[in-house]
Order: structure tokens, then sequence, then C-alpha cells
């Protein structure tokens, strides 16, 4: 009876502090941006401490309470803040490492994200990414009449701006991608950082300097480039948009290996902080020579030389 009593007092804590959470990003902008990366801690920490039943239950208790506070409308955001909650706790009993759980919950936004935009169109007759894209036509518009009355309009204007767009709406699946992966990462930094220092056993992430791609990665991305030689001029082919969007994804990967190779050559020569941090920024803004870094260091491992050196 004892333990009933702590798992329902336990549970009804979590449930409140996942509304709290859950209002907060709803209705205080700023600091519910934030707030936001730690609304599925609840669920995190209860599923640590009890069994998966308990949790389901706790999980669906939280969306019904979650809902009365935001309405029909914020149950698909409610019901992907717990799944992500509980697929860390999952993977923590599962002893599975942080980049699975960092993968296992960027799979977990990208299939809730989906989920929300079928069930726009087909519900409401919303598509997000018509209205993005109509959003950045407007803006298009405007920039060319600027420019047009101050007659700075550069020449093959019209053609540059029509594969701008044809390129941005191509790589959409990367991008939603990508965001999913970043936003999979910020959820279990700061789920798990918050559970450490409440007395969870969370393993530690390892140094981001201690990244290292796998050599085949190069070799898919060799092979992606070769074969756009046989690949006709046709935007609108399917091999095509499985070519810019393999592209872009690799490109990202390549540029933080890129980071992680000079972190760690700042690392190893005991550099200020500040120092890293100006470093940084111009290594995102060189970016192409930050992903040829990451490029180089994957195929023939620079790191490696960089420990040599220092030994001698």
């Amino acid at each position: 009876m004892q333990d009933n009593a702590r798992k329902l007092t336990y549970g009804a804590m979590m449930i409140a502090l996942f509304t709290v959470l859950f209002a907060v990003s709803l209705y205080i902008p700023l600091l519910g941006s934030v707030s936001l990366f730690f609304i599925p801690l609840p669920i995190l920490l209860y599923r640590l401490r009890y069994d998966r039943s308990a949790s389901l239950l706790v999980a669906v208790a939280a969306i019904l309470v979650s809902s009365l506070l935001g309405g029909l409308l914020s149950i698909p955001a409610a019901i992907s803040l717990v799944l992500i909650g509980f697929v860390m706790g999952e993977t923590i009993q599962l002893g599975k490492s942080k980049f699975y759980t960092v993968m296992a919950v960027g799979m977990t936004v990208l299939i809730s994200m989906t989920a929300t935009y079928v069930g726009g169109v087909l519900l409401f007759e919303f598509n997000a990414i018509d209205v993005m894209m109509d959003t950045f036509q407007d803006a298009q518009q405007r920039m060319t009449e600027f420019l047009s009355d101050f007659g700075a309009l550069p020449k093959d204007y019209e053609k540059i701006i029509s594969d701008t767009f044809v390129y941005y709406k191509s790589t959409i699946p990367a991008m939603v991608i990508l965001g999913s992966l970043l936003a999979g990462y910020l959820f279990v930094a700061a789920s798990f950082y918050t559970a450490g220092r409440v007395g969870a056993k969370i393993q530690k992430f390892p140094p981001f300097r201690e990244m290292k791609l796998p050599f085949m990665t190069i070799v898919i991305y060799a092979v992606i480039i070769l074969s756009s030689f046989l690949m006709a001029n046709d935007t609108t082919s399917t091999y095509y948009l499985f070519y810019i969007n393999a592209v872009v994804i690799l490109r990202f990967a390549f540029l933080l290996q890129g980071l992680s190779l000079i972190y760690y050559f700042l690392h190893e020569r005991k550099l200020p902080r500040f120092i890293t941090i100006i470093t940084t920024v111009f290594a995102i803004m060189l970016n192409p020579m930050t992903i040829m870094l990451g490029t180089l260091d994957t195929a023939i491992n620079i790191r490696a030389w960089i420990g040599k050196d220092k030994v001698n």
C-alpha cells in the first residue's frame, strides 16, 4: 500500500510539473522556447523510477491534463513531448548509448512532425510548407521592389531567385531531418543534465571534440558525388531530390566533424576558451573550409597527426 501511495504521489507531482512546463511553453514566448526542451523531463524521471505500465498511465494523464490548458489543438504537441520523455526513459532502462538515445528521440520528433503535417493537410487543409514558401515569395517580391527603386537589381536576378527557391524547396526533407536530430539532441541534453542534477543515474556525453564519423561516411559521399555526373539536369526527378538532400545531410555531418577537429586541436594546445569561441565563429562563417577539414579528418584521421606532433 505504501509503495502504491508513493507511486501515485510521485505520479501526480510529475503530471503537475509536466503541465506547468507545458503551460509556460504555450503562454510565455521567450521563456517558453527554453522550457520546451525540459517538458519531457517529468515523464523521463517517472520512467526511471517505476515500471512501464505505471509510466504509460502517467503519460496518458499528463496528455489529458495538458489538453485542458491548451485545448484540442495542443494534444498533438503534448503527445509528442510525452513520447520523447518515454523514449528517453526506455533507452536508459535498456542501457543504450547516448548516440542511440539522440537518434531515437530525433526519430520520434521526425515522426511526430510528419504526422502533424499530414494531419494538418488532411483535417484542416493547412499545408505548412506551402505557407512557408508563400512567405518566402512575398519577402522576395518586396526585396525585388526595393532593389528596383534604387536601380540596384543584379543581372539575371529572376533566374537566381528562381534557382534559390527550387533549391530550398528541394532540400526541405533534409532540413526537416537535420532539425529533428538537432531537436533530439537538445531534448536529451536538457533532460539528461537536469535528471543527473536531481540524482538520477545518467551517463555523461563524451566531449564533442571526440566525435568521429565512420570511414564509410566518406565512401557514401564519394559514391553520391560521382553518381551526380550521370544525373540528368532535371530538378524535378526523384534522383535529384535524393541527391541534393543526401549531400546537404552529409555536408552538415562533415561540418560537425570539422568543428570537432578544431576543438580537438585547441584542446590539445590548451588554448583559452575565448580563442575557441572566436574560432567557432570563423569556422561557421568559412564553413566550406570547415567541411573540407571534416572530410579529410574522416578520410585520413588528421587528429592522429596532431597527437603524434604533441608527443614528439
